[in-house]
């Protein structure tokens, strides 16, 4: 028996057989294309893209068939790759100058702009890598008249385990007999990681080549919770994965149960419980888990998705299709977030020696006003849909919030004058995630709506360290009495000036900070999906002045680790003492 550590991803237990799913790589062959045959050539590689794109809309409707049309939007992405002119135009350029056939072509204009999304830091964007590459393939097949090899599920349940699964093998095998899905590669934001949360399948991803290590057949323990596999388990571990699996189905009951009830401690005091979404098709699972509204939209999946800077009227479209879709439940449109981490050659920014302190967020919007004001104007014609809110990333000072507020009244009043519908009430605020902002959040306070904070970056800049660094990862402590004094006094100074105050960072996902979260005094917490029904029963069951009081406790001790080991035991009693009142009651 041996443990394998990986990434949860989708929440559950499971035991059973592995199934393995491999993948062929087509054949690449090396041709020469003579000049009177350039024409014909490029002719070959247009049908092939017809043949693809027809492909594709058959798997997008069995995906749509057996788990509905918000699934079947993830190949959406597949269909924009192959329509895309950047694709289209360094194939046939490559096919024209360099005299190769189309397979080469083709796979070496991949290869460019797969360049382009591994260069960013940004996971989501990474994982659009595996849509490049599924699409390559099919199209690949299509030129060299192979059949696209048939991907099925297991016979019997099983764990599907594969080095990486694309959309396409993913709605392939489809749902039945799976237990569970284990891949190499992947984070919580691939597509197998979404779906998997759709279908209720647990999932480990980010195993690193012990997914593909394991034999046919071989038995697993699955835990989406902690993202463990064991290997071979004996008797005692596959009781307690069942025991495991019965516990969370019974919670997930129960906790189902409070989707529409508010967050509301028991002394009163109310919490908007938010999500944040990577991809428009996350809203429907939002949705279901009882968000009361999209606290974080990362506007960049439309950039990176395009491989190209989307025009104003897509950009209208993509935004108030979310929008629309939350019937009524506000969203917060995050403006760009792109240069330094999230590399893009054809949106101007360079590698940078030090990402996260270089030209990225606001400073490389306003340095890009043309780009800048064409997202402004959208956000601002999206907003007709519904309720809606802009927010600014990286802001440092007032200087910068000046001037993009100065650059969204010149798209007010051009919209005004052009007589396009628009919101020109909508509520702007920023991101406080640098520590200047939160030093003289005061000052900020009285020229926004309203504060999202962004505890990701906040804690790394807070504390001096680059949490993509492995060396010093150890050093992100969330419980650093900086890290809580710097998130009170941002807290009392937006409260001071009467505008709400939110969190976004990857803090409001996790169950141990919930209490500190509403302890601190958050008005809203937004997170990532799933874990909105736990946040949600922390709250209602925890008084606030309980947990006001607990925050002032941590905030006191001298390091993290007192903190830390303070907050578990005071978990671990309040545990103790609810079963004690459950056995009893």
């Amino acid at each position: 028996m041996r443990t394998l550590q990986g990434i949860a991803a989708s929440p559950g237990y499971a035991v059973g057989p592995v199934f393995r799913v491999t993948r062929r790589a087509p054949a690449l062959p090396q041709r020469a294309i003579a000049a009177g045959d350039i024409d014909a050539e490029i002719d070959r590689f247009r049908r092939a893209v017809a043949r693809a794109r027809a492909e594709i809309r058959r798997l997008m409707e069995k995906l749509e068939r057996e788990l509905g049309p918000e699934e079947a939007r993830i190949l959406d992405s597949h269909l924009l790759i192959l329509e895309d002119e950047l694709t289209w135009d360094r194939t046939i350029e490559r096919i024209r100058v360099e005299g190769v056939g189309a397979e080469i072509a083709f796979s070496r204009a991949c290869a460019d702009i797969a360049v382009q999304l591994r260069d960013t830091r940004d996971t989501v964007f990474r994982e659009r890598v595996n849509d490049l590459r599924d699409v390559e393939e099919r199209v690949l097949r299509a030129l060299t008249g192979e059949e696209s090899p048939a991907v099925a599920g297991p016979a019997q349940p099983s764990v599907v385990a594969a080095a990486n699964l694309t959309p396409s093998e993913t709605a392939a095998i489809g749902r039945v007999n799976v237990l569970a899905f284990v891949t190499d590669d992947g984070t919580q934001t691939s597509h197998v990681a979404i779906l998997a949360r759709s279908l209720g399948v647990p999932a480990v991803v980010g195993l690193g080549g012990a997914a593909t290590g394991l034999d046919e057949g071989q038995i697993v323990a699955v835990d989406g919770m902690s993202g463990e596999i064991t290997v071979e388990p004996d008797a005692a571990a596959v009781e307690r994965c069942r025991v495991l699996g019965l516990q969370q189905r019974r919670v997930d009951l129960r906790l189902a149960g409070l989707r529409d009830a508010p967050a509301i401690t028991p002394d009163g005091r109310r919490v908007a419980l938010l999500a944040n979404i990577e991809l428009p098709v996350e809203v429907e699972e939002a949705l279901a888990r009882g968000a009361e509204g999209i606290g974080l939209l990362r506007t960049e999946y439309l950039y990176f998705q395009h491989h190209d800077i989307p025009s104003e009227e897509e950009q209208v479209a993509a935004y108030a299709d979310v929008i629309r879709r939350m019937a009524g439940r506000f969203v917060i449109l995050r403006t760009l977030d792109v240069g330094g981490d999230k590399v893009s050659r054809y949106l101007g920014a360079k590698r940078e020696y030090n990402p996260f302190l270089g030209w990225r967020g606001i400073r490389f919007c306003l340095a890009n006003r043309v780009l800048f004001k064409a997202q402004v104007r959208a956000i601002y014609r999206a907003a007709a849909a519904g309720p809606a809110k802009l927010m600014f990333p990286m802001v440092t000072g007032l200087d910068e919030l000046r001037a993009a507020r100065e650059l969204c009244e010149e798209c007010r009043d051009e919209l005004a004058r052009e007589g396009r519908e628009h919101d020109g009430e909508l509520p702007i605020g920023i991101m406080v995630e640098t520590p200047s902002a939160a030093v003289i959040a005061d000052l900020l306070a009285r020229e926004c709506a309203f504060f999202s904070v962004g505890t990701n970056d906040l804690i790394q800049y807070t504390l001096a360290m680059d949490r993509t660094n492995s060396r010093v990862s150890y050093l992100y402590q969330p419980l650093h009495p900086a890290v809580l004094r710097t998130l009170r006094g941002v807290i009392d100074a937006a409260h001071a000036a009467g505008i709400p105050v939110g969190l976004c960072g990857e803090m409001g996902s996790e169950t141990r900070y919930a209490e500190v979260l509403l302890g601190l005094g958050f008005d809203e917490i937004s997170m990532h999906s799933a874990a909105l029904p736990k946040i949600k029963q922390v709250i209602r069951w925890t008084p606030w002045a309980e947990a006001s009081e607990l925050v002032s406790r941590l905030a006191a001790m001298g390091t993290a680790d007192e903190a830390a080991a303070h907050l578990a035991g005071h978990i671990e009693q309040k545990k103790r003492l609810r079963h004690y009142r459950e056995d009893h009651a």
